[in-house]
């Protein structure tokens, strides 16, 4: 039988082309593969990953809310979280960001990943834990009335039915108020700032805030008192992006150590002038 050896030649040429086009083609899939992977992993980083890596931490404090958190004539920011912000910039061995957030921005910012955590009198509610994570607790409050000294009509938030109440719009007062005195005028203020303008200004008759909070103003001025006893009482909780669980492990274990050191309780007296309550849940 006779051999054509052009047809031959022909067909290894085509044959060797063929395999080249194939280890092309896998050489190419593998590349894909490899750049997806490394992006991947670039973008499943953790948050304590990044942080040490950047040397800085972005902290969404509150700039109006003293003290818990706020601006002093000197334009620096002070106060009860921001020297547990600064601890835990002393603690991770980085520098700290300290990011304003309005209130109602608080659980936006983490989500935006505009902040690495939010440190802001933040409660942990079950309606915040479905966006967001949270810390075991730092602090604990309640919810409080601020009217003027001469007022003679509101003694607990009973008799805020038909009154109007300045408060921050998704604030912890904003969650609970219109359920327990469905009756009362709400004026919802961008800013803890715009609530107790409104307040002072008497666009309403009464301010309800939290507790440590209103117990500062009426300290600074005498024409405001407190009335009644606070209410829906509530811990306070670092916020953290969900899906970070190393962050979120770092997190409770910085505040941990905080607690058990009494470096907290320093940081809470230094404040808030008293003693804090306890945190362990019976």
């Amino acid at each position: 039988m006779l051999i054509d050896k052009h047809r031959l030649k022909k067909k290894l040429k085509g044959d060797m082309t063929m395999k080249k086009n194939l280890g092309l083609n896998i050489l190419i899939v593998l590349l894909l593969v490899f750049t997806l992977t490394a992006a991947a992993a670039a973008q499943e980083q953790d948050i304590l990953e990044k942080v040490i890596a950047n040397k800085k931490v972005r902290v969404g404090i509150l700039a109006d809310y003293a003290p818990w958190g706020y601006r002093n004539a000197q334009g620096q920011y002070e106060g009860f979280d921001v020297d547990v912000a600064n601890r835990l910039g002393e603690a991770l061995e980085v520098d700290v960001d300290l990011v304003p957030v309005e209130s109602a921005a608080r659980v936006g910012s983490l989500v935006s990943e505009k902040v690495d955590v939010i440190i802001a009198c933040l409660t942990p509610t079950d309606g915040r834990a479905k966006t967001i994570n949270f810390t075991i607790p730092y602090a604990s409050n309640g919810l409080t009335i601020m009217v003027w000294a001469d007022n003679k009509d509101i003694k607990s938030y009973h008799d805020l039915a038909g009154k109007t109440i300045a408060i921050v719009r998704g604030g912890t007062a904003d969650m609970y108020l219109p359920e327990l005195v469905p009756e009362a005028n709400i004026v919802r203020l961008d800013s803890i700032a715009d609530s107790v303008v409104a307040f002072k200004s008497k666009k309403s008759d009464a301010l309800v805030e939290e507790e440590l909070m209103v117990y500062y103003e009426v300290d600074k001025d005498s024409r405001f008192k407190v009335v009644g006893e606070p209410f829906k009482s509530g811990l306070i909780s670092f916020g953290v992006k969900k899906h970070e669980q190393e962050w979120l492990n770092y997190l409770n274990n910085f505040l941990t150590n905080l607690r058990f050191s009494g470096e907290l309780d320093v940081f809470y007296e230094k404040w808030f002038k008293h003693k804090p309550a306890s945190l362990a849940i019976d």
